[in-house]
């Protein structure tokens, strides 16, 4: 009774082995996107296995709103402190990071080697990390055209910060219709810094690298400020501000 249950036992057991292995396998390989969104989600990629790339930026690659020294959440406006930048659209919005100046691969490499303390990732893994995040798009907006200008469907107060937007040479350094610049800018802040794209700023507060300011309107006049050391006699009526924020929300 026991050896014969054995027998079949064993039977079962090398036939299951042997259909596994005659089976045509009908899993395709992980194309280099699909690769990349594995390791963007991999804490294995950090040295204490607790942080993937996705913990800074959830929801596809964009923000969780935090500013960081290292991996420290630090207050907003801290000096050293690094606000989280959105990654959606990251292919057209070179220099990367607020330092700019790298490649992607490089920054991404020195993300994990230096702030999240893990190995340094393989030329593979950065080539499919670089396919992932290559494929973060900008999200549809039905109140943007594809210039940057406000489309029917947008309110009319956007249509009138747009030309505020103009008016303040806002566009000499987020340049539509990405609505950034491929160099660094010193605006008074503390350094010469990265120029992030407005693509949903509405979305990515806090603001300026170091997240000293809560709300786009909080920074508006340091921006004008800047502007106004520059030589610019242009001024802003507070109800073309307001205009201009309605104009940035839709972004």
């Amino acid at each position: 009774m026991i050896r014969s249950r054995f027998v079949a036992l064993a039977t079962l057991v090398v036939g299951a082995g042997l259909l596994a292995t005659c089976s045509p396998s009908t899993q395709a390989p992980a194309t280099p996107v699909e690769a990349g969104f594995r390791l963007f989600n991999d804490t294995a990629l950090s040295g204490d296995g607790k942080i993937a790339c996705a913990s800074c930026h959830p929801d596809g690659g964009h923000t969780n709103n935090k500013t960081y020294v290292g991996l420290n959440i630090v207050p907003d406006g801290q000096p050293d402190g690094r606000s989280t930048p959105t990654l959606r659209g990251v292919r057209d919005t070179a220099p990367y990071s607020w330092a700019g100046g790298k490649s992607l691969q490089d920054n991404v490499k020195g993300i994990i080697v230096n702030r999240m303390k893990g190995k340094e990732p393989t030329a593979e893994q950065l080539a499919q990390l670089e396919a992932y995040l290559g494929s973060l798009e900008f999200p549809a907006n039905p109140n943007l055209n594809a210039d940057g200008t406000p489309s029917d469907a947008a309110p009319e107060p956007a249509h009138r910060g747009y030309k505020a937007f103009l008016q303040a040479s806002c566009n000499a350094c987020h340049v539509p219709p990405v609505f950034a610049k491929p160099d660094n800018e010193d605006i008074g802040s503390g350094g010469s810094f990265n120029v992030p794209s407005l693509r949903g700023v509405s979305t990515t507060a806090p603001y300026f690298h170091d997240g000293r300011h809560p709300t786009l309107k909080a920074l508006i006049p340091a921006k004008l400020e800047y502007l106004k050391a520059l030589g610019s006699t242009e001024t802003l009526t507070p109800e073309e501000i307001e205009d201009l924020l309605a104009y940035l929300t839709i972004l």
